[in-house]
Formats: structure tokens, sequence, C-alpha cells
């Protein structure tokens, strides 16, 4: 079989989980023996504005390789900082580009994984052909400009109505800054020391919220962001099957679009694998870790409340992190970056997992990577990732405040930890990518 999937680009040039996911499905399926392309938003031309497709050929991914297909003249592609300029983000082509395009290739699927950068007239092209089309939902862009729907390190109380979306916006890109980001320029040089620096300060400024301003002049009203919101459902309403990679995923959509032919798979990597061990659990020294990012939305700050009260009335423990802290306390322990072949080292020197989201988590690719391993999870009930939770092997959290997490971190003895691992070994499965691959294929393409 043919799949065209549609995402933002390949490794190094991107990352984080939609790009990990995309790549490693489409590594997958070509082990399987299928034909495998992308297509991905690339430059925007200063000067020459025309729209054409790039072939890159062959790109290796591993022991496999996949065909790459860059358009030129996409989309501006805003990251999760949100939209300013709305007619820049919806503006469209007459589509003859993707029609050659799907004329030559001929897929039997095409796999969208973003609306970033992408153009309504591709879409339109693959409808006219009848090919399948499919759409995963990595995150809450068609809902929110800056795909989280979280402000103030909480859910945006007016995501709905679109009335702080003007405000929250402000913080956008600006075209100049976007065009340069999709540059032949910026992916050589983004790995390099100086670039990474300055994206590391950005990044980290931008996730603790320091940027915000609600004094801010609004970039658009809430009616032009309610419109935009109605453009991407248009977007959605041509996809044969959304895809949500959990329970999470599928309500937040379904609260604001009607989006009838669905279905829920949850997603793995390839890195994944089946690790799971009997552990021991020291009675003196509780040692929890948090994977994630410093950030509000991510829970960090909650779970530094939390622990900041905990340490009050016990100091029998420890927190690793992989970010230096703007704030640091006596119980936390700073790594550095770290890669998935360090797993296995770092949930060995692990007792409890916590991934205390505030928002709401499409799935948390750290609550399966600990499980894996053996160990035991404390998550939000804003965490896509329960959906895989087995009986016994872990605790959710709902309505998650610092007090609430506080107490259940004061309870965890080295006992509840074991009974917690044994039903980890005993029970939890472990999705694989074979596995994940063949769902998609069998629920979300319709193969035999």
């Amino acid at each position: 079989m043919k799949i065209l999937h549609y995402a933002l680009g390949f490794p190094p040039y991107r990352s984080g989980g939609l790009t990990k996911s995309c790549v490693d499905l489409m590594q997958q399926q070509a082990r399987e023996g299928h034909v495998v392309a992308m297509l991905w938003p690339g430059q925007i031309g200063f000067i020459d504005k025309r729209n054409s497709i790039k072939d890159h050929c062959a790109v290796s991914l591993g022991d496999q390789s996949v065909r790459s297909f860059e358009v030129i003249n996409p989309l501006p592609v805003p990251y999760d900082e949100g939209i300013a300029d709305i007619p820049a983000f919806i503006a469209d082509t007459d589509g003859r580009i993707y029609g050659e395009l799907l004329d030559d290739l001929k897929p039997d699927v095409v796999h969208v994984h973003t609306l970033m950068g992408l153009h309504k007239s591709f879409l339109k092209a693959v409808k006219a052909r009848n090919i399948r089309l499919v759409f995963t939902a990595h995150d809450y862009f068609p809902i929110c400009p800056k795909a989280t729907m979280a402000r103030h390190g909480r859910i945006c109380a007016s995501a709905r109505t679109c009335e702080e979306c003007g405000v929250c916006n402000a913080t956008s890109l600006s075209q100049m800054k976007m065009l340069l980001l999709q540059s032949p320029l910026y992916r050589n040089l983004k790995d390099a020391a100086v670039v990474e620096k300055m994206r590391k300060r950005h990044r980290n400024s931008y996730l603790s919220e320091a940027t915000n301003n609600d004094n801010a002049r609004p970039v658009g009203t809430a009616a032009d962001y309610c419109g935009l919101r109605e453009y991407y459902y248009s977007l959605l309403r041509l996809m044969d099957v959304i895809h949500y990679n959990s329970s999470v995923t599928k309500a937040v959509y379904e609260s604001f679009f009607d989006l009838p032919n669905s279905c829920v798979v949850s997603i793995t990597h390839s890195d994944i694998r089946d690790h799971r061990k009997i552990k021991s659990f020291p009675e003196d020294m509780l040692r929890i870790r948090y994977l994630g990012p410093l950030g509000k939305g991510k829970g960090f700050y909650l779970l530094k409340e939390s622990l900041d009260q905990l340490w009050g009335r016990r100091q029998n423990f420890c927190l690793d992190v992989h970010f230096a802290p703007s704030e640091m306390s006596p119980y936390i322990n700073v790594h550095g970056r770290y890669t998935y072949k360090e797993l296995s080292e770092i949930f060995d020197e692990t007792d409890v997992l916590v991934a205390p989201s505030i928002w709401y988590e499409t799935f948390g690719y750290t609550v399966l990577e600990a499980l894996s391993y053996g160990v035991p999870v404390i998550i939000s009930g804003t965490v896509g990732a329960k959906d895989i939770l087995a009986d016994g092997a872990g605790i959710v959290v709902d309505d998650i405040t610092s007090d609430k997490l506080c107490s259940v971190l004061e309870e965890l003895t080295a006992q509840k930890l074991r009974s917690m691992n044994a039903a980890i070994v005993e029970k939890q499965p472990i999705m694989q990518i074979e596995d994940m691959t063949r769902k998609l294929e069998q629920i979300c393409y319709m193969w035999n």
C-alpha cells in the first residue's frame, strides 16, 4: 500500500512528540513493505511567492527510508506560540501542485498529523480523488491557536468564547520570525550551540508564561478567533476519520466540534519496549522523577508547591528533574537533557514518576515509558495516558491541586510502591510500535 503523511518535517529540523510519533509510524510502515512518504511545510520565499513542491527523494529513518516532499511557500507554521495575522493562516492556492503530487504518487491513504502550514486545497485535492483521509489529533491546535488551551497555568476559562484570544495571542511570533524558522538557513543552524542556547532561553520563558501580559494590546477580536476555529472545523469535516490518542483528547474535541467519524487508539513510539521487572524500593528514601519541561501547564510548579509543603512534614525524599528550575528547593536534583538510551538507568533510580499536567495532555509518553520499566506513576486526571493504566499500577488524581498531590505523595510507602510495581509486572499492557501501527491500519485506514 501507499501512504502519504502530512506532518511538520523530519528530525533534527523538527522535534517533539508529534514528530516522534509520525516518524516512528512511517518507519514501521516502511518496514512492513508499504511505500511511505511525507509532505511537509517548508520554506517561505522572501520575494518569490509561487507554490511548488520540492522532491527531496529518500530520507533515511534508521533501517528504512521514505520519500520527502517539501511544500515551498506553504502557510506559516505558528508552533504553539499563537496566531496574530489570521488572514495569513487561512490563505489558499488553486491546488494544482497538490493534484499533480497525488496523481504521481497515487496514495491509498493520506494521513494528516497537523493542520499547521496546510492549504485547504490539499485536502480538497485528496477528497476529489476519493483517497482515504485520516487526521490524528496530536494537540488542540484546531481549537486553540496556541495548541494547549492553557493560560496562566490552568485550562483557559474562556476557550469556548475566545474572549481572551486577542490578548493571549499577542505573544505570537512575527511573520519574519516564522519565515526564518521555516528557512533552510535555520535548518542548518538549529543545533548550533548559540542558536540552541537562544531557543532554550526563549522556550523556558515562554513555557513559564513569563511573556504573557494581560495588558497587551489585543491582536484580534473574539469573533476573529471564533471564525478561525470555524475555518479549522471546515478542514476537520473533510476527514474520513479523526484518530484520537486518548479519551481525554476525544472529549475535548467533541465538546467543540461535531465529529461523528472517530476512533480512540492509544499511541507509543519505537523506543518503547517491555522492560518490566520487579523493583526494590528503599524504606528510607522516596525518589520522585519528573520528566516534563519547566512549565505551569505541565504541572511542574504545582508539583514543586506540593513538595514544598511535604518538605515541612518529611524530608526523606528527592525530586529529580532534567532542567534548571528558576527557583531551587533543597530536595531537587538537577540533571541534564536525557536520551532514550538513558531511560533504563533513569528508571532504575526512580521510585515513582509524577505527571501532574494541569492542561489537557493528549497522551503523555513519559507515563508509558515509566510503566515499560515497571515504575509506578502518579498522574492527573487530564493526562490521556490514564486510559492505558492497569488497575493498581498507579494513581490518578482527578481535579488535581497541590494539596491533593501532597497528600498522595505523603501516603506513599515502600510497600505501596511494591504493590504497584507488582501490578505493572502482572497486568500492565505495554503497547509497542508494531501493535499501534497494526491498529491504525485496521481501524483508521480500514485495511484488513
